[in-house]
Parts: C-alpha cells; structure tokens; sequence
C-alpha cells in the first residue's frame, strides 16, 4: 500500500491491549533512506518489546537491521495520544521520531463492535517529504513556495530542506517571521500584520512585497488549507514580478516598432494608389450608371493591365454573366421544384403560420394533397406536428438564434409510438417572413441508438462487477448453470496457487480439488443441482432464500484455517437462473478466540459452580447451628439477633440462585427462535388463574440468546404477580423503522413515570428485585433492548425492540 502513495513516508499501527507497534516505511533511520527502499520495524513480546527495524526487499524480505530501541510503547507516543483523545480520525501535531525524524502524522482510533479501543492506524508525512513536493512545483526561475501553520511556524518549503534543528534530542521550530530568507519573513510578517487565517470565507489572499534585497516587487498568493481533523495551514507562493513581466516587456517594445512602420509604410502607399486610381473613375462611374439601370452592353472596359483595368474587366464579365443567369433562372427553378419533389424527407414551406408548399414525400407522409392544404394554419394540420411547427415558427421570430431549429416529436401511428425530427430554417421572401420545415421519421434510427447505448451500458456494468470482484479481499468465483467457472478472482489465485486462465471453463471435478483435494460438490453446486447431495460433506449448511452458508475446516498447504463460506443464486433480467457466486472468508483467527473464550468460560463456570456449593453448604450448617443456639436459653434480644442472621443467610441463598441464573446468560451462542413457539411454552409454565392470555404473533423467527424463553415467562408471571386485578395480556408484534418491536401489554394498574427506568435495575421491585434485571441482560446480549412504555393507571407495556437483521419471516 505505502509504494502506491509515494507522499506517505509511513503507515504503522499500535495495539491497545499488549503494546504492539507494526511500522512499515520508506524514512528508516536518519541517513540510510535514499527515497526507494522499504523499512520494516516493529516492537512485541518476541523483542522484549524493544523496537528492532530492518531494511527490506520489495518481496517482503528482511535484510540487515538498521535500528534498535529498548522499551518501546507506542502508547506513550504523541501520535497514538492524539488518536485516543480525539476518539476519531485526526492530525497530530508536528514531533520528531525517535530516530529523530520530524513529520505529521494522520492517525485513526480502532474501536470493536461494542466500542472497545484495539488500537491506531497511523499514516505519516515527513517535513521533507513535503519540501521535497514544495521544490518539485514548477513555479517560475526564481519563484519559491512555503506552508506555515496557524501558530506561525514554518511546517516545508521548496527551498529550506529542514525548517527546524534537533537540540539536545528536542525539536526547535522556526517561526517564519524570524527566518533569515526575506522572503518567507516578509511574507509571513504580512500575513501575522492583517490577521491572514483560513477562519476566514475567502478561497484565497493576493498582494505584493517591495524586498529590494530579493529583486524588488514580489507577488505573493496565500491559500488558506483546512480539513475537519484539524489541519489549519496557510500555502503560500512567491514570485518575482520580473520573472514574467521582463518578457512581456521586450514584446511590447517589439510590437510598438512593428506597428509604427506599418503606418508609415501604409500611408506612403495609400497616396500612390489615390493618385493613380482617380484618373480612370471618371469613366467607370459613367458606365456604372449605364449598368445600374440595365444597360449591360453599355460598360466601356477600361485597356489597363493594372487593377482598375482588372475591376473593368471584371464587371464586362458580370454583365454577360447575368444576361446568362437571367435566361438560365428559368431552367434552374425547374430543377428545384424537381429536388423539392424527389427528396425522401418532408419537406413544408410556410408563410408566416400558413403552408405554402409541400413536396410528394409531405403529401404521403400526412395523407393530403398540397391543393387540399395550401393556405392553411399550420395548428389545423398534421396533430401535434402542426402544433410543433406553429410554436417552432413562434420561436424562430421571436429569438436570437439564427432563424433555424431542431426538435423533435412522437407521435402514435397503428397503435406505435413513431419520432419525428423537424428542422426549421428562417427565410425572408420580399416583405414575408418565410420557414422552410424538412421532417423525417428517425424512429428506427433512434431504437437503434437506444440499443446501443444499453449495449454499452451493459458493457461498462459488467467491466465494473468485474473489477469489483477481482479485488475482493474474499476468495470468490463465480460458476454458470452447469457449474463451470465463469470468474476466479485474485484472492482465489493466491489461496489455491491456481490462475484464473487454468481453471475458467472447468467443472466442480476439477476446481474442488483445487480446494479440497478430493472431487465433491461446493455450495454454489448444490444450489445449482438439487440431485447432488450435501450429506457428510458439511456439518452445518443454513439456507435462507437463494442463499446457503456453512463454516468448516480445512487444509491450506499444511495449515488448518477455519474458513467461512456463502453461496447465492444468479438471475438475469426475466428472473431465470444463470449461475451461481461462491465467497470463501479465513476467520480462522475469529474461531479461535471464540473457542478459547468458550474454555474460559467453562472453567469460570465450573469455580463457580464449586463455589456457590460449598458456600450453600457453609450457610445450611450455619442455620442448622444458629437453630440450635435459637432452641437454648436466651433472651429476646439475643434471639432477635438470631433472626437477623438467619434473615441475612436467606438473602445471600437469594445472591447465590441470582448468581446461578446469572452465568447461564451468553453461554451459548444465539439461535433462531419461533417466538410465537417459545412464548406459548413459557406461559404454559405460568399459573395464569383467571387472567386471559392472547398470543397474536406468527410465522416470526429472532436471533436470540437460547434464555429468550425466560424473559417470556419473567414478563408475564411479572404482569400475573404485580398487575393488581388484571384481567388480560395482549402479546403481538409488528414492524418499525428500525426492525421489528414485540409487545406484552396489560390492563393492570401499570407502572409509575418515575420507575419505568427503575424497575430494570438489579435489587429493584417487591419480589427478589432480579426478574426484569435479568430480562434485559439476556436481551441487551443479542443486541436487543426493552422498555417499558405504558400509561400509568391503565396497564403496563413492555417494548421489545429488535433491530433489523435479527429477525425475519418463516418460510
């Protein structure tokens, strides 16, 4: 990841739980870095928890060490404080390395699911690093850019390869208003005077400097550059204005001479011409007047060879040429009233809004003859045609545009939708304003752009899921109908060591060696083909719809892996079956835990177990004692202390039963639970009497804690117990928002406003204080929560909301 980024010097990462610190880098120890090889380090138990960094291969290799630190806990670094104090993604502030490189660091905290910090992700950029970006703009000759920061300190420039000093291994700063280059302190001094900061709404800040030390005028640009995870820098570029203005300077010098010339030069020839020129107007004025009123055999053609003699000759020319024309205009309207006719387009001309002329393909196209429609309005013709072209005319007076315009129109022919293109072009005849319509059907045209484009479309989709699946972290394949290989991607290669080119196009003989090392069918098979048989094969298969999941382990050259695998259907557009897409995820290293948390556990259980034993034992042999003492000679108040610690030894046979009921919650992991079923079964252990029990829900299945039977039976033996004179409970469900919400509802005296939180609470009630304290804890373990949402005086209701994905409808 860090080659594809080449700004980013390094990306590490620290472990909250034991001090792990993982860093790969292109920095290494100050001094050895050439800016292409790759540091490893790291600091663990297997080092002592000493940091030990090694130069590598581009293949991953270690090669020689190049630095060593005892002691070293990434948690007291700045970088890994600034990530747990901002509980989110942000900026360090600048600091240098223990290797003593100084950078800036973009860090992010790592939570769990139930908000547990693992540790920080850390990517960072090194000053230098971003001086050697700064020097690498291509700015002017002598032009330069700096970054400081909202303190006013220098953070890179182009031109100063380390803006700050190492001082008694402590990091020295240089504030940009104290540095030797005039530039950078004259900028910043102007930046410090006007208050120049990125809280303000504006993109950007221009003005100049006088440095007569630096050439004079500088012209200076300040950027302000914020993030949301607190970066607060200003970028500021300086450049010379000699840099362009000594260019535009010698042009302008050049351009003035030019034209000068040039006018001089014009104006000598200009008075040669004049004079030359006058002589024989004279006489082609006379003969112009002859040719202007249509006398075109009248033109005396001047004997020059110069170029009035040229014009004189030229209008002769004009003069036989439109005596030609004038006899030839005839024949030429001909011939177009004979395009006009022949073209395969319709074609109308109008005048004003009143059809003037339509060709042959015009009458065939709206069934009517030009005598039938000359004179009319073009609204009473063709449908909504006529209406488009009425409004097109409209708009072609009325517009800038040209006097020409596209649209295009649909119309229903024999029951099909047709399209039609009509381009208008404005003319003028004489005092009338004219529109030359040409209308052509573009339906088949148009259907087969269409199809092209869902052609294409469908094209680039397909690139795209392509692309998408090939780099899916999870080994995945896709199979057609048969269950031949249609798709291997990357992660598939790297497990089984096979190339997609060597196994496209197989069957599940081949590519379930390739994962099995023995022929058998996979998931995606098993969907595929209803013939082939799962028995034996895979000790767990759940389906849900068109989608089958399992878990097992396997065999990877030599290593046991715990591998997770999915497999679903695939349609096509009509809803038939095409194939099939299979996932394989390793959550061998989730297994594990899990199983290891499962040992802890037993063995808890177990000490608890012997525990809570011996300590009944204890407590009966104490009664029985103190029962003893009770039947002695003793006085009142001594037998009513006895009491009070034989009171004592009941409450803690209370502590204890809590305690055994307690540790049975999360023991196993949640299943899938017919709550219709399960309460049915719970208020069948309930002394109900007189109350009625209505069960409403059906065909409704959650993932929930196996004890999910209990907090039935606890919420409606609560209700029976603390309802005062209750008569009914109510059991239904429905869906919100959010998931689906189960309610058990009463008409009993209900609960005060002021314990609806209380009553969860452990020791809370008149009872043993533990029955809705329980019920929540077993349901908050599944994700699930309850409340308690009645009105006082009118009964009680308990919500039991579970969130989506936990619940769902039985098949």
């Amino acid at each position: 990841m860090i080659s594809r980024y080449r700004h980013a010097e390094a990306i590490c990462y620290g472990n909250e739980a034991e001090g792990n610190y993982t860093i790969i880098s292109k920095v290494g120890a100050p001094g050895i870095a050439n800016g292409t090889d790759l540091y490893l380090g790291y600091s663990r138990k297997e080092t002592n928890f000493s940091f030990e960094e090694y130069l590598i291969s581009h293949d991953g290799q270690k090669n020689k060490q190049t630095v060593s630190l005892e002691h070293y806990d990434p948690r007291t670094r700045p970088w890994y404080k600034s990530a747990t104090e901002a509980r989110g993604p942000v900026w360090t502030p600048i600091y240098m390395w223990l290797e003593g490189v100084v950078g800036i660091d973009a860090v992010l905290p790592v939570y769990s699911q139930n908000g547990e910090l693992l540790g920080v992700l850390d990517t960072a950029l090194t000053l230098t690093g971003i001086g050697d970006f700064l020097q690498d703009l291509d700015i002017t000759e002598n032009g330069q850019a700096f970054i400081i920061d909202e303190e006013g300190y220098l953070v890179a420039s182009s031109i100063i390869k380390e803006p700050y000093i190492r001082k008694n291994d402590e990091l020295v700063r240089f504030s940009a208003r104290e540095m030797n280059n005039a530039v950078i302190r004259s900028a910043a001094e102007y930046i410090s005077t006007h208050n120049l900061t990125g809280n303000q709404p504006i993109d950007r800040w221009q003005f100049t400097l006088d440095i007569p030390e630096e050439g004079g005028r500088q012209l200076v640009q300040v950027t302000p550059f914020q993030d949301r995870y607190g970066l607060e820098w200003l970028i500021v570029v300086v450049v010379p204005e000699s840099d362009f203005m000594e260019g535009i300077n010698n042009n302008n010098k050049t351009t003035g001479i030019l034209i000068i010339s040039s006018i001089i030069f014009t104006i000598i020839i200009c008075i040669l011409l004049a004079r030359w020129v006058t002589k024989p107007l004279a006489s082609m004025n006379k003969s112009a007047k002859a040719f202007a009123n249509g006398d075109w055999s009248a033109w005396k053609e001047l004997n020059r060879r110069d170029e009035l003699g040229q014009l004189s000759h030229s209008f002769k020319q004009m003069a036989d040429q439109l005596k030609s024309s004038f006899s030839s205009l005839k024949s030429s309207e001909e011939r177009y009233m004979g395009l006009f006719h022949s073209s395969a387009d319709a074609i109308l001309v109008f005048k004003f809004h009143n059809l003037d002329k339509i060709n042959h393909a015009g009458e065939k196209m709206f069934g009517v003859t030009e005598a039938e429609a000359t004179g009319k309005e073009a609204r009473t013709l063709f449908g909504n045609i006529g209406t488009a072209i009425a409004d097109m005319i409209d708009e072609s007076t009325s517009t800038q545009n040209g006097g020409y315009l596209d649209n295009t129109v649909s119309v229903v022919r024999d029951g099909k939708e047709r399209f039609m293109n009509i381009r208008l072009t404005r003319f003028f005849e004489k005092d009338s304003v004219m529109s030359l319509v040409h209308i052509r059907d573009i339906t088949d045209q148009r259907l087969a752009i269409i199809a092209h484009a869902e052609q294409e479309a469908l094209r680039e989709s397909y690139v795209k899921i392509q692309m998408i699946l090939q780099h899916l972290p999870d080994s995945t394949f896709v199979v057609d109908k048969k269950g031949d290989i249609l798709f291997w991607n990357q992660a598939f290669e790297n497990l089984t060591g096979i190339t997609a080119k060597d196994i496209i196009g197989k069957g599940y003989d081949d590519y379930s060696v390739a994962i099995f090392n023995e022929k058998r069918p996979l998931l995606a098979n098993l969907l595929l083909d209803d013939s082939l048989s799962a028995n034996g094969l895979y000790d767990d298969i759940t389906r849900s719809g068109d989608t089958i999941k399992t878990s097992y382990w396997i065999n990877f050259s030599g290593e046991m892996k715990y591998i997770s695998v999915m497999a679903s259907l695939l349609y096509d557009s009509n809803g038939e079956v095409i194939g099939a897409i299979e996932s394989l995820r390793d959550i061998t290293s989730h297994k594990q835990a899990e199983e290891a948390l499962l040992i802890a556990n037993k063995k808890l259980n177990l000490l608890s177990s012997i525990t809570r034993h011996d300590i009944i034992n204890k407590i009966m042999v104490s009664k029985g004692f103190m029962a003893l003492l009770k039947d002695t000679k003793l006085g009142s108040d001594q037998i009513s202390l006895i009491d009070g610690v034989l009171r004592s030894m009941e409450d803690i046979d209370h502590f204890v039963a809590f305690t055994r009921m307690y540790q049975e919650i999360g023991m196993k992991v949640p299943v899938w639970q017919d709550v219709r079923d399960v309460c049915d079964h719970a208020i069948a252990g309930v002394n109900a009497g007189p109350v009625q029990i209505n069960n409403s829900i059906s065909d409704i299945s959650i993932l929930v804690d196996p004890l999910f039977e209990k907090v039935c039976y606890n919420l409606v033996e609560n209700a029976i117990r603390h309802g005062e004179g209750l008569t009914r409970i109510d059991i239904r469900a429905h869906e919100i928002d959010n998931g689906l919400r189960i309610s058990i509802e009463d008409n009993g005296v209900g609960v005060p406003d002021d314990q609806k939180e209380l009553i969860f609470e452990r020791g809370f009630g008149k009872n043993t204080g533990y029955g809705l304290f329980l019920v929540r804890e077993i349901l908050s373990i599944s994700g699930i929560s309850i409340a308690e949402h009645g009105q006082y005086g009118t009964g009680s209701r308990f919500d039991i909301d579970v969130p989506t994905g936990r619940y769902r409808k039985n098949e």
